[in-house]
């Protein structure tokens, strides 16, 4: 079996699968196992000799450190004369234990990339404000903090969004959500808060604020909203939204009645001329 040898760090970013691809300058000795030549109407081609797995070596001596790894492919690059070694899964280890910190890095690495992982699934793909099944997570774990008296649930709705779907197409419907999820978390930060997407057209932000301070911030926020305009070739698109407000103490510390008193202002919102904001 192939052995190639590497530094610490390179071992290291391979055995936590940072590196996918090893370079490797070529020599004779190189070039010799690995390119093959063959005659073809008299001219002398070469293949790349393929390995199903190498040896990749840290250090000196018979306790250093090896992984036995899947070589998935071999490319030779000519122009810069370098081999580049395609690895895979991992078959075999050796004296990775030898430094605690090769654990250590991996566990790191694996939880970092779970994390962003969970990020991503609880996001919306297209506003990337959270969704709704983090809204829910998030909910059942306000209730229950020492502040919950505080807690407040703000429903936004897009106004006439259907017919920004017909009169201007979908592609303008979209860039109408990005903007609203822009400017909710621009504004849900002020408001001591988070905001996620309940569906459609349909935002909540979910925070924890006197009832005193919250229509002046969130009249700011609906001005906010209001003062822009998408681009579009028949006519510039005015965005506006009405907004339903509870709170969770006025609600019997019933979550569900919250937010359902929350979506009820926005009716009400809705019927008094769309573009304001109403208790539920």
């Amino acid at each position: 079996m192939y052995k190639i040898s590497v530094n610490k760090e390179t071992f290291k970013d391979i055995l936590s699968k940072k590196i996918t691809m090893l370079e490797k300058e070529t020599s004779l000795y190189w070039k010799k196992e690995l390119l093959q030549p063959i005659i073809e109407k008299d001219r002398i081609k070469y293949t790349i000799k393929q390995l199903e797995k190498i040896a990749i070596t840290n250090g000196l001596g018979d306790d250093k450190p090896q992984i036995i790894i899947e070589c998935k492919k071999i490319d030779y690059s000519f122009k810069s004369d370098i081999f580049e070694f395609h690895l895979g899964k991992i078959y075999e280890q050796k004296n990775t234990d030898m430094e605690e910190d090769f654990k250590d890095d991996l566990i790191i690495q694996l939880m970092r990339e779970k994390a962003q992982l969970e990020d991503k699934m609880n996001r919306d793909h297209l506003t990337d404000v959270y969704n709704r099944r983090k809204m829910e997570a998030d909910l059942s774990m306000f209730i229950n903090q020492n502040n919950a008296n505080s807690l407040c649930a703000i429903f936004i709705d897009a106004d006439r969004f259907k017919g920004i779907n017909d009169n201007f197409g979908h592609d303008a419907g979209d860039k109408v959500l990005v903007l609203l999820g822009n400017k909710l978390k621009k504004h849900a930060k002020l408001l001591n808060g988070e905001v996620y997407r309940y569906g459609g057209e349909e935002f909540i932000i979910l925070c924890f604020i006197k009832k005193d301070e919250l229509l002046e911030k969130l009249n700011a926020l609906r001005e906010d909203i209001k003062s822009q305009r998408i681009y579009h070739p028949k006519r510039d698109i005015a965005v506006t939204v009405s907004m339903g407000i509870s709170f969770y103490n006025e609600c019997n510390y019933n979550k569900e009645e919250m937010i359902r008193r929350a979506d009820k202002g926005v009716y009400k919102a809705k019927d008094n001329g769309r573009d304001r904001i109403e208790f539920g």
